[in-house]
Formats: C-alpha cells, structure tokens, sequence
C-alpha cells in the first residue's frame, strides 16, 4: 500500500495532496490486472469508474460506424484515464484496451464522488489534464480536416522517432496501428510509407523504420522545419 501511495502521488493530479490523502484515495479504490490483448471497458456501456495505469499499456480507441478503430490515445504509467465517463456519471466514451499486461488501480463513481467532497482539490486536478486531452482532439481534428494521409504519415513518424532521433520498432507499432493513430486504414498508410521510402526520407526493414531525413519528413508533414 505504501508503494502504491507513493505510484499514486506522481500522478500530476495528487502531487500536491498530503501522504494522508494519498493514502484515503488509495484505500478507496482497488488494484485491476488486466492480460494483454484483454478489454479494460467498452465504448458506450456504464461508466467503468477512473483509472491508473500502473503498468503495462494502453489504447484508448474510439469505434467508427463501419467498425473500424481509431486509437485516441497511448496510456502509459503513471497516467490516469476514463476521468470523463467518472465526472459526468455516463457511459464509457471510448474502449480500453490492454496492449500488455497491466495492472491499474480503480476508483469507482461512488468512491469518487465521496472522496471529491473530502478533497475538492481531487475534481479540481482533473481540469488541467481535460483541457489538455481538449488540444490533442482539436490537433487531431485538424491533421483530419487539413493534413492528407501521407502528411499525418509522416507527422506520426516524426513524432514516434522524436524528430528521427531514434529507430521505430515495426514489432511495438503495426502499419495497423499507426493508421488507427491518424484515422486511416492500412493500405493509405503503406502506400505513404512506401512514398516516403522511394523518396529516401525514411528506410525501413522488417523490424525498423529509420528516418533518415528529418527536415524533409517535417515537411512532408506541414510542420515547422526542424532546426539544424
């Protein structure tokens, strides 16, 4: 317990909260271990409550109309997520699920609600991470809006290598995936690598993606030019 009040407390929203509310939202919630490939919660069914993500990996994943998934966001530890469905009490806004094993620690609505009314500061460290998860949709609706698929292609190439500073492990992010990331499907998304290759900008193997030309990737992306 005291190892998880501690995990807890780096969360962004409890770091400023005494080891003694620390330690009361922790015995308010409960630990969740989740095997990879498992579902966490599912898309429009009863709020799950809130989660911390401890360990592992997640895709939070929104569920198009012909049944295709769009992943909306990577959780890694310590993140918490599904703060949405927990302050308005509805339904799960998106689908988790576990790319690794995982273990979270899990607060249900009641719990919630009760520990609120205790430690306001609890709700109020929720504001700074909904306005920040607000950017990312609004960037992502317009990469949608503005951006073709060999421009987001390349925009999440350049934000997976870190400005191609390091190689893309082909075994940790599927064409799959990286289409699920920017809206897309599969095969767009391997004529843009392709594109990309026979261009020179990037090399890839069965394994690796190596950007090779960061500056013209960044500019394939409409991005700002990176800085020599």
């Amino acid at each position: 317990m005291d190892d998880l009040t501690a995990r807890l407390g780096r969360v962004r929203h409890f770091r400023d909260l005494p080891q003694t509310a620390l330690r009361a939202i922790v015995d308010a919630g409960q630990i969740r271990r989740f095997s990879a490939g498992s579902v966490i919660f599912i898309e429009g069914e009863p709020c799950a409550g809130m989660f911390v993500l401890l360990s592992g990996r997640v895709h939070l994943c929104k569920t198009g109309q012909r049944g295709q998934q769009q992943i909306i966001g990577i959780i890694e530890p310590v993140i918490m997520f599904n703060e949405v469905a927990m302050l308005d009490g509805g339904s799960n806004p998106l689908m988790a699920l576990a790319m690794e094993d995982c273990v979270t620690w899990n607060l249900s609505c009641e719990a919630f609600r009760a520990l609120v009314q205790t430690y306001p500061v609890v709700g109020l460290g929720l504001l700074p991470v909904l306005a920040a998860r607000n950017r990312v949709l609004l960037s992502r609706y317009e990469d949608l809006s503005n951006r073709s698929v060999l421009a987001r292609t390349a925009k999440l190439l350049l934000d997976m290598s870190g400005d191609g500073r390091r190689a893309i492990d082909r075994r940790e992010h599927s064409i799959e995936e990286m289409a699920a990331r920017i809206g897309s499907v599969r095969e767009p998304v391997s004529r843009a690598l392709r594109t990309l290759r026979e261009d020179g900008i990037i090399a890839c193997t069965r394994t690796t993606i190596i950007v090779s030309q960061p500056k013209e990737l960044a500019r394939q992306a409409h991005v700002e030019v990176l800085a020599t």
